[in-house]
């Protein structure tokens, strides 16, 4: 049975001002309402367009829900009514780079850092367009920077990879370790402390750092047969066959895993096993 009309306007308050939906904008969003925090922006925005910090909020909750195109418009918009805000600026350059427009969102990311010298988030995303183009110099600098305003595990995984990739070991294991004081927890700044290990010869630490990581997870596979190698490496050769034999469930058809299997058979004088995973490396 229908309430009388009276009642119903009493159970639902009057949302009478822009600022009244930006309200109900905040706490839906915050609250993981997406639909319903775009609504509310919109009525705010729609009462009073010239407010670049809901126009921003808008640009926000449409990047969460990925219409990326939207949030930028939105970003931009904002930028447009508010000037150089290093925020509204840095999630321009984010929506950007999510849509590969990225010497676009490089040059945002450049106004950001202008408009504020220690905007970590964007320090951090230009030195990943720069890495991702193999201008490792140049994301070596911006990661620093990103670290220098915000220490974080990320940005020391971000900063290893690229003096790993260049082959710089030991720069390298620094900034893993670096991380790992921050969250010694984090996957795959652990993953990379055994990767370097192993670079630099340290095949016993590397085993101790493998052993360390979860025995669940997508990259399970990679972990065990890197710690075979390293077992491999010492010369416990038993010891290498379990996870070699754990990671061959997981990728059958591996050649360089065959391979590594193959010569740990053979230093166990298994000839034809060792013949076996030879042909299975070689095919």
């Amino acid at each position: 049975m229908s309430q009388p009309q009276e009642q119903r306007q009493e159970s639902v308050p009057a949302l009478r001002s822009a600022e009244d939906w930006f309200v109900v904008g905040r706490q839906r969003e915050r609250d993981g309402d997406l639909p319903g925090a775009l609504a509310a922006y919109g009525e705010a925005v729609g009462r009073e367009p010239d407010r670049g910090e809901w126009v921003y909020r808008q640009g926000c909750v449409l990047r969460k829900a990925g219409q990326l195109e939207d949030a930028a418009t939105a970003f931009a918009r904002a930028v447009d009514i508010d000037g150089g805000e290093a925020r509204y600026l840095t999630n321009l350059g984010v929506a950007l780079d999510g849509l590969g427009r990225r010497e676009e969102a490089m040059r945002v990311f450049h106004r950001a850092i202008l408009a504020d010298a220690a905007n970590a988030e964007a320090h951090h995303n230009l030195g990943a367009i720069y890495a991702e183009q193999g201008r490792d110099r140049e994301a070596i600098r911006c990661f620093e920077s990103a670290l220098a305003a915000s220490p974080d595990v990320d940005g020391w995984l971000n900063l290893g990879l690229v003096h790993f990739r260049a082959g710089e070991y030991g720069k390298a294991l620094d900034c893993f370790r670096s991380g790992l004081l921050l969250a010694p927890d984090h996957p795959p700044t652990r993953f990379y402390e055994g990767r370097a290990l192993m670079k630099k010869g340290l095949y016993a630490e590397a085993v101790a750092s493998f052993r360390m990581l979860p025995e669940e997870g997508a990259e399970r596979r990679q972990v065990l047969f890197h710690l075979g190698v390293c077992l491999h490496k010492l010369e416990r050769y038993e010891d290498a066959l379990e996870p070699l034999r754990g990671a061959l469930e997981a990728m059958p058809g591996e050649g360089r895993l065959h391979y590594q299997l193959a010569l740990t058979y053979d230093a166990m004088h298994l000839p034809d096993e060792a013949r076996r995973h030879y042909a299975l490396a070689r095919s």
